[in-house]
């Protein structure tokens, strides 16, 4: 057997170096420490295209703007700064050793320090760290630099350097240096605002556009003829930029929507960040300066308020946010943000609860609602003319925002339900339960913000879908529920084209327009709250005006004082859609048939019917409860029945039959319907057609009386109406028999302290009661 002639190789003495030079660089790697890099980012917040619109210190009381992701560095900026700092920056590892011993030759020749030799990559490790400038902290960052070139890209480095080198005063980084020096981005900048930016970390303490400007004069145009020999610039352009003067003058941060921005630096999760909201710019300047206009006119008045929100109707996009007429007027509360205040709605929520009692099916815009003294136990609304019209169309009770017909509607539909629908709506302000609230929720008992509002509005042309309104430009996917059908959304938006005001709110004769908007006006209890809010398929624009401390002025309507101003918007904004009003083509309506009276479903007793459009999904409206058949004399003259009439001497009618109390309001309007007539008197049967009805006292009631001024105990108005305008009504008290009234049923009464029975007969027999507890005022134990 031939031996093995193989032998253990021997490491060779180049491998040796090598795998010792290998674990030194590894150890070098792992014993050399880099310095914490902190960014102290200023909250910056723009508009939906990048525009500034409002810039806030760190905590250090810097400005340092956070770097866009995006972010392109320009070329001339590039260029200025590679040839005045580090020229070999995109060739060395951290260190350039040529630089070294140019600046080492130089600094020794002059006995003095006249060059540096630090490559960016040092003055990161240097700005980071924040070292003092010594021999040893120079070699330490040398070995720094080298481990960050292994850690980090050269884009990386160069990026870090501009957004965190110093640039005089509290200026860091070049976004804020560029904009704080020359109002511009860094993308706009000149060659001669490159090279003066460029030139100006390197002893931002000594120049500055605004301290030693020779100087920097100096600097500058050296770096620009470096860059001409270096052909980043021909002749021409270098004999501009060295003429270009260097402005003295510096430039404030904008603020063109400051309640706005500030919604943004107060939430912990966007401090310290740039945000790119949905805001527009342009319109936010157009909206500001209306309001600025329009409060010439409201000041006059008393009126020192006012905040207006706009929304794009198509994606709830808030383009316009304006919480106050002027931010830096401290002395009338400029910084309070009325957009955001929880303010009394008045009457700004009815149009959603009558497209909710169409979908519900208590109504479509034809149908009838009483309005007539209501009571609620102690709660009576009136509405804001203080008359009363007996029945009015939804459609007119909308239009005319009579508060009775909405209190009647929202208690059929139900206080709860129409709280659960605000609350699902995203409306947050509500803090009373629903019992709390009661009926006074449809007339201003609830609260709401201005925001709040717009988005409310804006999900009526959003078919019925109440997303919250987007704030940030990137769109956001929140599911939202259908709470309306389109189909009812676009109902209510088609009455709400005709709004107008009665009473004191005439001024909407003067609103014109090019373009229809659906719109609504609220006033709040007081008058301390004037609300107007309108949509177009362009835009959703929510005004309220008023005081911040809650001061109620007579002057103050919301059709008077805020109304102007949505229209004033609405002239000066685009109308980018091109789209005059909503589509129909999407939406599912059925016809239905209805009575051509009340607006009801068209009964066997309706003469006359019509055609109307309802949502595909609602419920059906009730059969119409006001035309009756009628048994009569063959002359019309009396009722009849099979107690009283003469076989083969009578007929059958179909007549409007209306309640007593709604009739004689009917007749206050100048509106006559034919009565229905007596029952025939020789009947042996009490007549059942309640006829005749006590307005007022309600059941139950309790009445205060106090003394006039005189001394004189006051009287107590018994009200009643009855069907036939002719019938004389004859008053009891106790059984006593105290006067008659005719055609208007109205008898002042002196009452005890006690309990009361009030009757009311007619002259047919029909009568009707009430229980009234009186309770004179300081006599007695009632007192």
């Amino acid at each position: 057997m031939i031996p093995s002639t193989d032998r253990p190789k021997r490491l060779r003495p180049n491998g040796v170096i090598s795998l010792i030079l290998l674990m030194g660089i590894l150890l070098f790697y792992c014993l050399i420490p880099l310095p914490e890099f902190r960014s102290n980012w200023s909250t910056v917040v723009d508009d939906h295209k990048g525009n500034l619109l409002r810039a806030f210190l760190n905590s250090e009381e810097q400005w340092q703007f956070p770097p866009e992701p995006s972010y392109h560095v320009p070329r001339r900026l590039l260029a200025s700064i590679l040839v005045y700092e580090d020229r070999r920056f995109p060739f060395h590892h951290g260190v350039d050793l040529r630089a070294i011993l140019r600046a080492s030759f130089s600094n020794l020749r002059k006995k003095r320090v006249v060059s540096g030799a630090s490559t960016i990559s040092m003055q990161v490790i240097r700005i980071a760290g924040g070292r003092p400038r010594t021999f040893f902290n120079k070699l330490l960052e040398i070995c720094q630099a080298v481990k960050l070139e292994l850690s980090w890209s050269k884009k990386k480095i160069f990026h870090w350097y501009l957004n965190h080198a110093p640039y005089g005063g509290n200026i860091i980084g070049i976004q804020a240096a560029a904009r704080r020096y020359f109002g511009k981005p860094p993308s706009e900048l000149s060659w001669s605002e490159a090279a003066i930016l460029a030139v100006l970390p390197n002893s931002p303490g000594m120049v500055s556009p605004t301290l030693n400007r020779e100087k920097l004069h100096r600097k500058r145009n050296r770096l620009l003829k470096h860059l001409f020999l270096a052909g980043m610039i021909n002749a021409t352009t270098l004999d501009l930029a060295v003429h270009e003067p260097i402005s003295a003058r510096t430039h404030s941060f904008q603020m063109a929507a400051p309640h706005w921005a500030q919604r943004f630096h107060g939430n912990p999760a966007f401090r310290g960040r740039r945000i790119r909201t949905a805001l527009d710019l342009d319109t936010q300047r157009k909206v500001a300066g209306n309001v600025q206009a329009h409060m010439h006119t409201l000041r006059r008045s008393g009126i020192r308020h006012a905040s207006v929100v706009v929304l794009d109707t198509a994606t709830g996009a808030i383009r316009a946010y304006v919480g106050s007429p002027d931010f830096f007027d401290s002395k009338s509360s400029g910084q309070v943000d009325g957009a955001d205040a929880s303010r009394s709605t008045g009457s700004i929520l009815k149009p959603f609860l009558y497209a909710l009692a169409m979908d519900a099916g208590l109504i479509l815009p034809p149908t009838w609602i009483r309005d007539v003294p209501t009571f609620y136990g102690a709660f009576s609304p009136s509405n804001a003319d203080r008359a009363y019209h007996g029945l009015v169309t939804a459609r007119e009770a909308l239009i005319r925002s009579l508060n009775v017909p909405a209190v009647r509607l929202l208690n059929a539909f139900g206080t709860d339900r129409f709280y659960r629908f605000l609350e699902k709506a995203s409306i947050s302000t509500l803090f009373r339960t629903p019992d709390e609230y009661g009926l006074t929720l449809i007339l201003g008992g609830g609260e709401a913000t201005l925001l709040e509002l717009a988005a409310l509005y804006r999900g009526l042309a959003n078919n019925g879908h109440f997303p919250p309104p987007r704030q940030l430009e990137a769109p956001s996917f929140v599911s939202s529920p259908n709470l309306i059908s389109p189909e009812a959304s676009y109902l209510t938006m088609e009455i709400m084209k005709s709004l107008k005001r009665p009473g004191a709110e005439y001024f909407w004769e003067q609103f014109s327009s090019p373009r229809p908007v659906a719109w609504k006006t609220g006033t709040s209890f007081g008058q301390r709250d004037g609300w107007a809010i309108g949509i177009t398929p362009d835009w959703t624009i929510a005004v309220w005006t008023g005081n911040f401390d809650g001061e109620g002025n007579p002057r103050l309507t919301g059709a008077g004082s805020a109304a102007p101003l949505m229209f004033r918007i609405f002239s000066t904004l685009p109308a980018p859609s091109g789209n005059k009003w909503f589509s129909r083509r999407n939406l599912s309506f059925r016809r239905v048939l209805l009575c051509r009276d009340s607006g009801f479903t068209a009964g066997p007793n309706c003469p006359y019917t019509v055609e109307a459009e309802a949502p595909e999904r609602a419920r059906p409206l009730p059969p119409c409860p006001y035309h009756r058949s009628l048994f009569v004399t063959p002359d019309e003259k009396y009722q009849v029945c099979s107690r009283c009439w003469t076989p083969g001497e009578y007929k059958q009618v179909r007549r409007l039959v209306l309640p007593p109390d709604v009739s004689q309001f009917m007749r206050n309007r100048g509106i006559d319907f034919i009565g229905i007539p007596l029952h025939k008197p020789e009947c042996p049967t009490i007549p059942m057609d309640h006829s005749l009805w006590i307005t007022y006292p309600e059941k139950g009631a309790r009445v205060m009386i106090p003394r006039d001024f005189q001394g004189r105990w006051q009287k107590v108005t018994i009200t009643a109406a009855h069907r036939n305008r002719n019938t004389r009504v004859f008053w009891y008290v106790d059984g006593t028999y105290r006067g008659v009234t005719h055609g208007l049923h109205k008898l002042p009464l002196l009452l005890d302290t006690g309990k009361h029975r009030i009757t009311a007969v007619d002259e047919a027999g029909s009568q009707a009661s009430r229980i009234l507890y009186v309770v004179r005022s300081g006599a007695g134990n009632g007192s």
